[in-house]
């Protein structure tokens, strides 16, 4: 899939929600478009004296989009890159949603990755649960949410950790936008 418009968001407050306002104009001729969303300091640890807190990490982002007559998009996958490491039996879980405000439905990706694994980069891509497309060429507020875990609970003497913050290119959470005439 070829990629025609890239929108970079990096958000470097500590606040676990952001408003963003975003517009579309001379973008339709676009079919594609990935929008790389980094948030500094998104990672997940657990073990042996590691606060509970510390071993889960969320954060919504809402957009407040304008779409142009005629036109409707989706969210098709969500990339994401980053860094782990995980004992023995350590599970880290990734969890990506993202939902319309007015409507029940969301799409969900999600993926798990088993330890024992020695500190590594890691890239994945998921495809979303259903095909959910916004409101036709109407503004509409887009919700993305994501959540990252460490689970130690069949290792209580393990640990392990996930990050999605690193500032090296292409590390964070890229979502694949497709656009569709109504």
């Amino acid at each position: 899939m070829g990629t025609d418009v890239l929108l970079l968001i990096l958000l470097t407050t500590t606040s676990t929600q952001v408003l963003v306002r975003w517009s579309f104009t001379g973008c339709m001729g676009h079919s594609h478009m990935v929008v790389l969303v980094v948030l500094p300091g998104f990672n997940a640890t657990a073990g042996p004296g590691v606060p509970l807190f510390l071993s889960s990490k969320s954060c919504q982002l809402s957009f407040v989009v304008n779409i142009p007559p005629g036109f409707k998009f989706r969210i098709n996958t969500v990339g994401y890159r980053g860094r782990y490491q995980l004992d023995n039996k350590v599970i880290a879980n990734q969890k990506f949603l993202y939902f319309f405000q007015g409507q029940i439905a969301e799409a969900t990706a999600r993926s798990s990755i088993s330890g024992p694994v020695s500190g590594k980069d890691y890239s994945n891509f998921e495809s979303f649960s259903i095909p959910l497309f916004s409101p036709c060429g109407a503004s509409t507020v887009l919700n993305l949410a994501s959540s990252i875990g460490i689970d130690n609970r069949a290792n209580k003497q393990g640990g392990g950790y996930i990050s999605i913050d690193s500032l090296k290119i292409g590390h964070g959470q890229m979502y694949a936008f497709d656009w569709a005439k109504c």
